[in-house]
């Protein structure tokens, strides 16, 4: 079931542009992790060009996250972890352990966590050990504790500016992290989709550090789908408005459903970026990001053959020219 349903998704993504992905899961009951994580891993070793877009690992967003930053998370389900075995016992150990998993099938590529949560700071380097990225956010952590978690080996911050501690000028939070010097600042996810982050707000972060900006969607099972309610997750429902996303009756942003090429031509606007350096927000960037520049996100010789091609007309047919791995 569950690989049918990512087959679908990956199929989608790449009429949209989109060659490659981490797969999200967002905070559920422990049970759910072990079921669903085995069919999240890397899909290269086994992938066919009508699969789709290739899933590079799981991102897992939660539960460690902090209650009062918890956005559209069921607080219900948020933990806290106070050493190593509790991640291993909600994720399991063979989607968290890379000695239970051949290397290239190691299910979680990176998890977003709160550091000031339970003993969460003191366990990124363990996290890290596993060959998992670390990423700060839905977090309330100070601007020490985020540059304490960047120290032992935080790399990421999970979209900038939403569901975290705001920037205020004695106390800049986890924004503050990208007016430190070059080796302290990690990457950071911004969401230009129009209603997560004012214009002015995407321009200030990639002006500190357009070395570091990756643009993202909150896009999900709902991107393409007419307005209405839907079912989600832990039994909640959201209403579709448009690009908007809110919990049914009430004005909780959950997501939006704008494409990743829309964020891409949101932030040239904004930001007054050239086309080059947006593109490399969503190609370059992500891939060092995640260690695999070699291979993705550039046209260097060996790199895979992943190519999309844009212009400044929509196509005729309306669709979107795609190649992966040069299929």
């Amino acid at each position: 079931m569950f690989d049918d349903g990512l087959r679908e998704a990956s199929q989608a993504l790449v009429k949209m542009g989109v060659t490659s992905y981490l797969p999200t899961v967002t905070s559920q009951s422990k049970e759910v992790y072990p079921k669903v994580l085995p069919s999240l891993g890397p899909s290269g070793h086994r992938r066919r060009a009508e699969d789709g877009a290739e899933s590079l690992g799981a991102h897992v967003e939660g539960p460690f996250l902090s209650p009062g930053k918890n956005g559209i998370h069921n607080p219900e389900v948020l933990i806290a972890a106070n050493d190593i075995n509790d991640l291993i016992q909600c994720y399991g150990l063979e989607n968290f352990c890379k000695n239970q998993t051949p290397p290239d099938r190691m299910p979680i590529k990176m998890i977003t966590a709160a550091p000031e949560v339970g003993n969460m700071l003191s366990l990124i380097p363990a996290i890290q050990s596993q060959d998992i990225l670390y990423s700060i956010g839905h977090s309330d952590a100070t601007y020490e504790q985020a540059m304490a978690a960047v120290s032992n080996g935080a790399t990421m911050v999970t979209h900038m500016f939403n569901a975290m501690r705001p920037f205020y000028h004695r106390h800049p939070g986890i924004f503050g992290l990208l007016g430190q010097f070059e080796q302290h600042r990690p990457f950071y996810g911004i969401i230009a989709d129009g209603i997560h982050l004012h214009p002015t707000s995407i321009q200030i972060a990639y002006n500190a550090h357009p070395a570091g900006m990756i643009l993202v969607t909150d896009a999900m099972k709902l991107c393409g789908m007419p307005d209405g309610v839907y079912e989600w997750t832990n039994g909640d429902r959201i209403a579709k408005k448009g690009a908007m996303l809110t919990l049914e009756g009430s004005d909780k942003l959950a997501g939006s459903s704008a494409t990743l090429i829309e964020c891409v031509n949101n932030f040239r606007r904004w930001a007054g970026a050239k086309t080059v350096e947006a593109i490399a927000a969503v190609t370059e960037t992500p891939a060092k990001m995640l260690g695999i520049i070699d291979r993705k996100g550039t046209l260097a010789p060996g790199a895979d053959a992943d190519l999309v091609v844009l212009g400044e007309d929509r196509p005729a047919h309306g669709g979107v020219e795609v190649r992966c791995q040069g299929i």
